[in-house]
């Protein structure tokens, strides 16, 4: 373990990646003072994450760890408390982390990170009301799009078929669909169904056009890009949903919200509880999907845990 390496976790985990050889990335952040202190940092295994005596490598970071977005086998991109956009490069040989790129060009924290179908691009949101479009081999800004939204943007989601498509969702109510094929790209999505304002979206994956939105009241909605109302809606929690992912090879949906449960839904013409757990402590916070099919979380109470979500046949 090099000797740069912070010293601690901080207390609040929030982003974690499963790669595919199933080393665990994670950020972490903590409050000292009035400023937010960030870290990143690899772990062997699930099992390692988060004892800081078990990592490979981590890096202190020049604020806290809102979002994280893996870009590919070695890159890994921070969207920080600052408004800030760095990029690290891991090195197994030895493990550590190195510094390629920073900027920060947002003016308030970057809510959400999202890489586009055919990796070339990464697109940032934030509390400045902003969407940016980067370049994943310059690092150049190829656009920017402002005021997108009324208030903070929750969530930017890329098309995980359409490399010129993605959704925001913001403060104000709405959910917008970009496509950066024509002139004025942004349309204004239904949310009809909705209790609440939108806090986290994400595509199905495999499908072209429909993707799964969740509100401030716990709602989850699967809808369609091509078509106003919805497919169908379910309730798995009760207070606002932040994050929502799909397993790559069955159709679940797992979400987390402001509070200590983790939640897998099977999509279909009727929803399906296939999962909870709450042994979580505090708010989770991070979502990752192994190999295995497996779920891992992170949270405030700073604990990684592994779900094996196992649907109960009828009889």
């Amino acid at each position: 373990m090099s000797g740069n390496i912070p010293a601690v976790v901080e207390t609040h985990l929030d982003a974690i990646h499963c790669t595919s050889d199933g080393r665990i990335i994670l950020g972490s952040s903590n409050l000292a003072g009035r400023y937010w202190n960030g870290s990143l940092f690899c772990f062997p295994t699930v099992e390692d994450a988060p004892h800081i005596e078990k990592c490979l490598t981590g890096i202190e970071v020049s604020a806290g760890i809102c979002d994280m977005e893996y870009l590919n086998k070695d890159y890994v991109a921070l969207g920080l408390d600052s408004g800030g956009l760095e990029v690290y490069k891991f090195d197994s040989e030895p493990a550590n982390f190195s510094w390629v790129f920073g900027v920060c060009e947002h003016d308030d924290f970057i809510s959400s990170l999202s890489l586009n179908a055919d990796k070339s691009s990464l697109v940032t949101a934030g509390a400045d009301k902003c969407v940016k479009i980067w370049d994943v081999e310059s690092w150049g800004t190829t656009a920017t799009y402002r005021p997108v939204h009324g208030g903070i943007i929750w969530q930017v989601a890329c098309s995980s078929e359409d490399s010129n498509l993605f959704l925001t969702c913001g403060q104000d109510g709405n959910i917008l669909l970009f496509d950066l094929r024509l002139p004025k790209p942004a349309s204004i999505m239904d949310n009809n169904s909705l209790k609440d304002e939108p806090t986290a979206l994400t595509w199905q994956i495999g499908s072209p056009s429909s993707y799964v939105v969740g509100d401030a009241s716990g709602l989850v909605a699967l809808k369609d890009i091509r078509n106003t109302g919805t497919v169908c809606s379910w309730n798995p929690h009760k207070r606002r949903i932040c994050r929502l992912l799909f397993s790559k090879s069955k159709p679940w949906l797992a979400s987390i919200a402001d509070d200590t449960d983790v939640c897998v839904t099977e999509i279909g013409e009727s929803p399906t509880e296939v999962y909870k757990n709450d042994d979580h402590q505090d708010f989770v916070r991070g979502l990752t999907w192994n190999e295995k099919n497996e779920l891992i979380s992170c949270g405030w109470d700073k604990k990684v845990l592994k779900h094996v979500c196992e649907k109960e046949e009828s009889s």
